[in-house]
């Protein structure tokens, strides 16, 4: 009868080390799996996870997601995307499988998605009871970013054995049956959401490649109709004036109108939608404004000394009037100052009699000799002269479409 020795018998047996729930033993067991315990949990098993991934004692993930806790709700949302991406031992699905499901099924971008899930954590996870900066949001991303990169550079750096044409030590002989129960986890042992998020990731840019292909030719023809468009526009604006809403109207004329072909043809320029945006909010600005470009840009002085100007103009920047230096008038004068964009200053003596009637589109009041503040969309207000003006009563008519008013009365 044969007789195998100690240190055969010693090579035969088969030793498992478990990551997370996962064997780590044989050709799958070499790179750590991240998984939630199903042992040794106080709660989904996320801290147990981690603790046996990185091989320290879970308690320190427990005290770090807790005191993170107290930091903008860090630690609460760290945990929650945690749970939310991480599998359970031997398993391959995490709880966002049925999301990203979800919404691969409805063709929803993934920029979109990932754009709403962002502003979602942020809004619900700290706006309403603790509102705090993005940061911890950030940080949460980092930590996972991490995390999983670490992951797959061990996968990456794990030697993988080199086939031998002998019997492998350690395997079952020829005609026997191995018995050996491993999970049921892939070799890589990335979660499902991962290759979901990918293959989500390489249609939605498939996808993408292919509608701009498709909607190049209107694309190419809005680019060039608005800077045709907006040239002719400048030389006119140059010579004579135009009105800076006209531009905004302008292009969100030519964009929408784009838009619209391209709905209807079924090649909708999509990339053109955030000229579209800015146009509107430009319209809206300066709504109801004849500031114009050929008002000029920068900042003015206009400091009169005889006899004021009828109007003063200025398309974006800073105008100061200043009134101090004005000679008595013979009778009521009235000026006024028209800007697009930008901050208006009107600057008079103590013991003139001068009224500023401040039209505001959007914007803000200041009057420093009575220390008030005012703010607002369609802000309208007259500062009266000091109690002890006097002289020929003037009259600034201040139209500034978006910025702020200042008012200074100095001694």
């Amino acid at each position: 009868m044969h007789e195998q020795s100690p240190d055969r018998d010693a090579g035969c047996m088969t030793t498992t080390d478990t990551f997370g729930g996962s064997p780590a033993g044989s050709s799958t067991s070499s790179t750590r799996v991240l998984r939630r315990n199903r042992t040794n949990r106080v709660a989904p098993g996320v801290s147990s996870g981690l603790g046996d991934y990185f091989g320290v004692d879970p308690v320190l993930f427990r005290v770090l997601f807790a005191t993170a806790a107290f930091f903008g709700g860090a630690g609460i949302l760290a945990y929650l995307l945690a749970w939310a991406a991480i599998p359970e031992a031997g398993t391959q699905h995490a709880p966002i499988d049925g999301f990203i499901a979800w919404v691969r099924k409805r063709r929803v971008p993934m920029w979109l998605a990932a754009v709403a899930a962002g502003l979602f954590l942020w809004a619900i996870a700290f706006s309403w009871w603790a509102p705090g900066p993005f940061f911890p949001v950030i940080a949460v991303v980092v930590l996972l970013v991490v995390i999983f990169t670490r992951r797959e550079m061990q996968a990456t750096t794990t030697p993988t054995p080199t086939p031998t044409s002998g019997p492998v030590p350690g395997a079952p002989a020829a005609g026997t049956v191995d018995l050996t129960k491993t999970a049921a986890v892939p070799a890589d042992g990335q979660p499902t959401w991962v290759g979901d998020s990918r293959s989500w990731f390489d249609e939605a840019r498939a996808a993408s490649r292919r509608r701009r292909s498709r909607s190049l030719p209107i694309r190419i023809a809005m680019i060039v109709t608005l800077a045709v468009t907006l040239t002719v526009l400048g030389i006119i604006d140059a010579a004579s004036g135009i009105e800076l809403q006209v531009y905004f109207w302008t292009v969100l004329g030519i964009v929408g109108l784009g838009l619209l072909v391209g709905l209807v043809t079924r090649r909708t320029p999509l990339s053109m939608t955030p000229l579209l945006l800015l146009a509107g909010a430009g319209a809206i600005a300066f709504a109801g404004s004849d500031a114009s470009l050929h008002d000029g840009v920068g900042q003015r002085e206009w400091q009169p000394t005889t006899t004021p100007a009828a109007e003063y103009r200025l398309a974006v920047g800073q105008g100061v009037l200043d009134l101090r230096h004005l000679a008595p008038q013979s009778g009521p004068h009235t000026i006024a100052v028209t800007m697009g964009a930008g901050q208006v200053r009107i600057i008079s003596a103590a013991d003139q009699n001068v009224t500023v009637v401040a039209n505001i589109h959007i914007g803000q009041l200041d009057v420093d000799g009575l220390s008030t503040r005012d703010g607002g969309i369609g802000l309208s207000r007259i500062v009266d002269p000091p109690a002890t003006a006097r002289g020929a009563p003037i009259t600034v008519d201040v139209h500034l479409a978006d910025g702020n008013v200042s008012v200074e009365q100095r001694g």
